[in-house]
């Protein structure tokens, strides 16, 4: 039987549509003049159905041909940070509603970094990212953190290590905002014991974050007799007064006065903030910064040390007050600064950014495919970027009564 090229052409056209929409699950984007409460309902069902791994949220996602029918493809190095900030998110989140959805995702997320843990075989050792695979991926001999493990604890799972600092803040960030406003009495203890297990093997290894290997990390030095900056400083501070919050253990409290008092955290987290030359100062340190001060500055009621904490604050907002707001957390960093300080610093125009707060778009690539001895298969495939710290300021903002529900 012969067809009508007519046909022939509509037919291709709806099998490549119906291959482009069946190989994401989620589809339906919003549009920017969209209001915000329905941009942020629509981003957050792309998260959750298209960078949901067990639970860990992917901060890159790359569909089939280059990817597979599961979002574990993509650079993966910093997957904890929208994991926390989804865990965050809901927390914030079931707060507002007490609904007991939120609640359960904020749970599966929880799950999925106490998994980060038990991955590695190690207690208190927690990974980068995990995936479900017995076998190496493409996408780790071509992305440049590739230090992945297979898992002896958990067969058929492979899993990236050389924690960092950042990943660190995310941790204690995440958890103990969970702990704080979202978690019931079994997931306390749970989350408790987590980061009782994680801290606690920092302070064991002289407040070095070590990997599979027992060495410190690349970027895991908080060790008073180690050369480190000084937001790092700063970050161990938050880190050891959230954890002796959760756990009411007195070595949290005692190795934290122990750092101030021997070694002086205090007076270096006051310059955790680079501001000369202008030329040094990165807008990722500031992330961490906010991350630790929402943190610590609540639970530190000693007011000699939370003038300190706040002199940190301000050289933080000496920059973060006429930076460029277009970063995905910029706009955070002033939300956190009127939170911990009570001045209503929301101009029209910074409000204007709340409202206008997007996602990310898909997008195409080619992708550069190992196949052995030197050689590469390009591939073209869409791909998708986070949105998890948008949907963190949103809720993290109805939280604390920054953003108007109906916007």
């Amino acid at each position: 039987m012969r067809y009508p090229t007519r046909f022939i052409i509509y037919l291709l056209f709806f099998l490549v549509i119906g291959i482009n929409s069946f190989a994401q699950k989620v589809n339906d984007f919003p549009k920017k003049t969209d209001p915000l409460h329905i941009k942020v309902d629509k981003f957050d069902k792309l998260m959750l159905g298209n960078h949901w791994n067990e639970g860990a949220i992917m901060q890159y996602v790359i569909f089939p041909p280059a990817g597979i029918d599961r979002p574990i493809m993509g650079p993966q190095a910093d997957c904890l940070d929208p994991t926390s900030e989804m865990l965050a998110a809901y927390s914030y989140k079931y707060a507002i509603t007490n609904d007991p959805k939120d609640r359960e995702i904020a749970n599966q997320i929880f799950e999925a970094i106490l998994k980060l843990e038990q991955v590695t075989g190690v207690p208190g050792l927690v990974a980068r990212s995990f995936n479900q695979t017995d076998k190496p991926l493409w996408h780790e001999d071509v992305y440049w953190y590739n230090e992945w493990h297979e898992s002896s604890s958990m067969p058929g799972y492979r899993w990236l290590g050389d924690l960092s600092a950042d990943k660190f803040t995310s941790i204690f960030y995440g958890v103990g905002t969970y702990w704080e406003i979202c978690a019931d009495e079994a997931y306390k203890h749970k989350a408790a014991d987590l980061l009782d297990r994680f801290v606690g093997r920092v302070i064991d290894d002289n407040f070095k974050l070590t990997d599979l290997d027992g060495k410190m990390t690349l970027w895991g030095n908080f060790c008073p007799n180690l050369p480190h900056q000084e937001l790092n400083s700063l970050e161990m501070l938050a880190a050891l007064k959230v954890t002796y919050r959760v756990t009411g253990k007195e070595r949290y409290n005692a190795a934290y006065h122990m750092l101030i008092d021997r070694y002086h955290y205090d007076d270096r987290a006051i310059n955790a903030k680079i501001l000369f030359p202008p030329e040094w100062r990165n807008v990722g340190d500031d992330y961490h910064a906010a991350r630790s001060l929402i943190m610590l500055l609540p639970l530190e009621k000693d007011n000699s040390l939370r003038i300190k904490y706040k002199m940190s604050l301000n050289r933080h907002w000496y920059d973060w007050k006429d930076m460029d707001l277009s970063w995905e957390s910029s706009i955070w960093f002033i939300m956190v600064y009127q939170v911990l300080t009570g001045e209503d610093v929301f101009t029209p125009e910074r409000q204007q950014v709340i409202k206008d707060m997007w996602g990310f778009d898909r997008e195409k690539q080619a992708f550069k495919i190992p196949q052995g001895e030197g050689s590469f298969k390009l591939v073209e495939s869409e791909y998708e970027r986070t949105a998890a710290a948008m949907i963190r300021n949103y809720w993290f903002g109805r939280y604390y009564n920054i953003i108007d529900p109906k916007w």
